[in-house]
């Protein structure tokens, strides 16, 4: 009985549950911006090294490489509720581009789901990106009508 407390304890502190972010427009400073979450995966050869430093920075780059890709415009317009075709997704990104915003690594996390014993932590991953659209959601919108 008296191994049960401490039993518990260390179960419930290797049993956390991962809770994923998700992608929103948030108010952040009295200005809003859009917060958009990237998953991505631990090259092959961090995940073989067993190297948890090597998985980490590997999976944080990978998220870093989705981040400036137009992975980040299909987060926004999924957000929205948009689907543009071919022609007016190119010209989002380029409005996008003109307009320079670069999106900001907030904080980053593993997506680890409980393991008892081994921990394949950082093999995947998760990262929080800011997105400063200058005006905001409303300019957002106004900006995909135009281009719609």
């Amino acid at each position: 009985m008296k191994y049960l407390i401490p039993f518990l304890l260390l179960l419930l502190i290797t049993c956390q549950s991962y809770m994923p972010w998700k992608s929103e427009w948030k108010t952040k400073d009295g200005t809003e911006v859009f917060y958009a979450a990237v998953s991505a995966k631990a090259s092959v050869q961090a995940i073989e090294s067993g190297s948890l430093a090597m998985r980490r920075s590997t999976c944080v780059n990978a998220t870093n490489l989705l981040s400036t890709s137009p992975k980040l415009t299909s987060i926004l317009l999924e957000q929205e509720s948009i689907q543009l075709d071919e022609v007016e997704t190119k010209d989002l990104g380029r409005l996008i581009s003109a307009l320079k915003i670069k999106p900001k690594q907030d904080s980053c996390q593993p997506e680890d789901i409980g393991y008892f014993f081994t921990s394949p932590a950082w093999e995947t991953c998760q990262c929080l990106y800011i997105i400063e659209y200058p005006g905001g959601r409303n300019q957002f919108r106004q900006d995909l009508t135009q281009i719609k």
